[in-house]
């Protein structure tokens, strides 16, 4: 199935990126909480425990989001591979959001702090947990497995994201991307059924629609930095979805909309 046919044919979508995390701390259920009633699709990042437990986190070291430096346990450079989920269980990936206020929504009045203190500390979510979560809610999602290459992880990551997929029931609600394109070939050979797309920054490959197809995807997630107008046309021409990431101003993703462009990552 065609992950785009569950919405209306020439209908161009915004992607909560890492859960609406202008609003609460990045790839938490609370952040994932406030995309209910406010975007039918949510993106966010999978990585692994030591013991092979699928979790959601950007970064493959636990500083920037965790209160990890709290705990003698834990050594630098505090790689989340290196942690059971037991471990990572004790940590608190909410608090930071107060203390750092990335997006100044809390300066800004735009995020109560009161309600902020109020609410419970956030623990790493699981992939499966995540996904329940939204299947309960009917949202559709954007996996972004993270470049796994130099861990135990590398050669099975895609396997066991589609485990957990199929164990969902979500294989027709959820694309899966990466940076790591190998890991898209192996999932169009375990499942050619699921949508995957290619995730590009910086410069676009060379001999780019050839590239494409060899690869099996009908998306391309690219960096707003590195799109124009000319390249979203060749590549709708082709028949590609383009899918632009992380913009937040509203007249760029106007302007990207006008170009074509099938959806928008935003934090907003």
């Amino acid at each position: 199935m065609n992950f785009w046919n569950n919405f209306k044919k020439d209908k161009q979508l915004l992607i909560s990126h890492r859960g609406l995390r202008s609003l609460r701390a990045e790839n938490t259920m609370a952040a994932f909480k406030q995309v209910i009633g406010t975007y039918q699709i949510v993106e966010f990042d999978v990585a692994f425990t030591k013991d092979g437990i699928a979790v959601i986190i950007h970064d493959d070291t636990l500083e920037r989001t965790s209160d990890v430096k709290e705990f003698e346990e834990f050594k630098k450079p505090y790689k989340v591979v290196d942690y059971t989920y037991e471990q990572l269980l004790k940590l608190d990936f909410s608090s930071w959001f107060i203390k750092e206020d990335p997006f100044n929504t809390i300066k800004e009045n735009k995020v109560s702090l009161e309600d902020l203190k109020k609410e419970q500390i956030e623990k790493i979510p699981t992939l499966k947990e995540l996904l329940l979560f939204l299947k309960e809610n009917n949202i559709f999602a954007n996996i972004e497995i993270k470049d796994l290459e130099n861990t135990n992880f590398h050669e099975i990551a895609a396997k066991e994201v589609l485990k957990i997929v199929d164990e969902t029931k979500m294989q027709n609600k959820v694309i899966i991307s990466s940076f790591n394109h190998t890991y898209l070939k192996q999932i169009n050979n375990l499942n050619p059924n699921i949508d995957i797309a290619a995730l590009q920054e910086n410069k676009h490959p060379k001999d780019l629609i050839n590239y494409l197809r060899s690869l099996n995807v009908k998306n391309y997630n690219c960096d707003f930095e590195i799109t124009d107008e000319a390249l979203v046309k060749k590549l709708i021409d082709e028949g590609f979805y383009v899918n632009v990431y992380t913009v937040n101003k509203k007249e760029d993703i106007e302007k990207l909309f006008n170009w074509g462009v099938k959806s928008v990552f935003t934090d907003y």
